[in-house]
């Protein structure tokens, strides 16, 4: 069936619709930093909302229900697949403590969507390890390693939440800086073709957390 192909669209193959360069889809992403009654840091809720012309090639041929949207029991097949092939790709999530990356469990609380004509995805990425506070050195970036598909936070007022921190805590976001050697193998890169593993990094937004001393 044809709503399958969104698997293979979203894990970098060929069927995705036409594009002359790299990135060929747009996600925008809301993240809740998550702290439990300790105040340490467990993880991140992510949303991803996937673009308009994405989201039309993967629901074509699903079947409309009455409310005129694609039917909720295909969109959850297709988000238990794509979230079991993308733990392969550590759920395009990075998190560090200062240099050091953090190990992350298998998602939870998966959701899926249609916000009006756009996909949305929704699941936590808990960390294998909780991390206690102040802790100004945690930092996380959310990106396609290959950049074949773009993430960035929602242009919103709070692309970033953190519910339930101690106070004080706020954050930076620091945008994307990529070199322009970088820029220029991304615009060579058509369908056909899949970008460096590494690639992606360079395009990919960093936030950083701060916390108070006690």
């Amino acid at each position: 069936m044809h709503w399958l192909l969104i698997v293979c669209g979203f894990l970098l193959l060929n069927s995705s619709p036409p594009a002359l360069a790299h990135p060929h889809v747009w996600t925008d992403i809301t993240v809740e930093i998550l702290f439990d009654d300790a105040k340490k840091i467990t993880g991140l809720r992510q949303i991803w909302l996937f673009d308009d012309f994405y989201t039309a090639f993967a629901v074509e041929g699903i079947e409309i229900d009455g409310d005129g949207n694609p039917d909720q029991n295909k969109l959850n097949e297709i988000l238990q697949v794509n979230m079991k092939n993308l733990k392969e790709y550590n759920y395009f999530t990075r998190v560090w403590l200062k240099d050091t990356p953090l190990k992350l469990k298998p998602v939870t609380n998966m959701a899926t969507q249609m916000k009006g004509n756009r996909l949305e995805m929704t699941f936590i990425t808990s960390l294998d390890a909780s991390v206690p506070l102040p802790s100004s050195s945690f930092s996380y970036s959310i990106f396609d390693p290959t950049y074949y598909i773009e993430m960035l936070h929602t242009n919103t007022e709070k692309p970033v939440l953190l519910s339930g921190a101690p106070k004080g805590c706020t954050y930076a976001l620091s945008p994307p800086n990529p070199d322009p050697s970088d820029v220029a193998q991304a615009s060579l890169l058509d369908t056909s073709m899949r970008g460096e593993t590494g690639l992606g990094i360079f395009f990919a937004e960093r936030v950083n957390l701060t916390c108070p001393e006690k």
